[in-house]
């Protein structure tokens, strides 16, 4: 009986992740497609959201594998409280060890409200479309989960 209760916990456990991980993932991917239509207008908007400079979207641009990670590492440098130059170099450094790691590296503590909304993709920002979802509201929904590692 003890077997089974922990058997069924663990259960739980890893399917509420794992949601979790999807939610992340369509948000990422949903902001890709959207920052591929027009990645100008995507980097402009990240700008003046973040109030990030010139310099420093250079920077971050340039050292991301895909357009979504720069709008995650400028969230994350914003509710970690760290500069982004912090951010980028334990973004480098953690690199395939997911966003909730690099969240954690950065001092938000699991179970904190910035890392819930992390872990449920609803960052709060919108994509170059205006909406909250990069402008493919449902689509990559069918695609699945991502590539699993908790980046896209």
């Amino acid at each position: 009986m003890p077997f089974y209760r922990l058997a069924t916990s663990l259960a739980l456990v890893l399917i509420s992740v794992s949601t979790a991980h999807a939610d992340l993932d369509i948000y990422l991917n949903n902001l890709n497609v959207g920052a591929e239509t027009n990645l100008g207008s995507f980097r402009t908007r990240i700008g003046a959201h973040f109030a990030a400079s010139g310099t420093e979207l250079d920077i971050v641009f340039r050292s991301v594998d895909k357009p979504a990670h720069a709008e995650l590492c400028f969230w994350l440098a914003r509710h970690s409280g760290q500069p982004v130059e912090v951010v980028m170099r334990k973004y480098r450094h953690r690199k395939g060890q997911g966003w909730g790691a690099l969240a954690k590296s950065l001092g938000i503590k699991p179970g904190s409200s910035a890392f819930k909304t992390l872990k449920q993709g609803n960052l709060g920002w919108k994509g170059p479309t205006g909406r909250a979802d990069g402008g493919n509201k449902g689509k990559n929904k069918a695609r699945g989960r991502g590539n699993g590692k908790g980046r896209s």
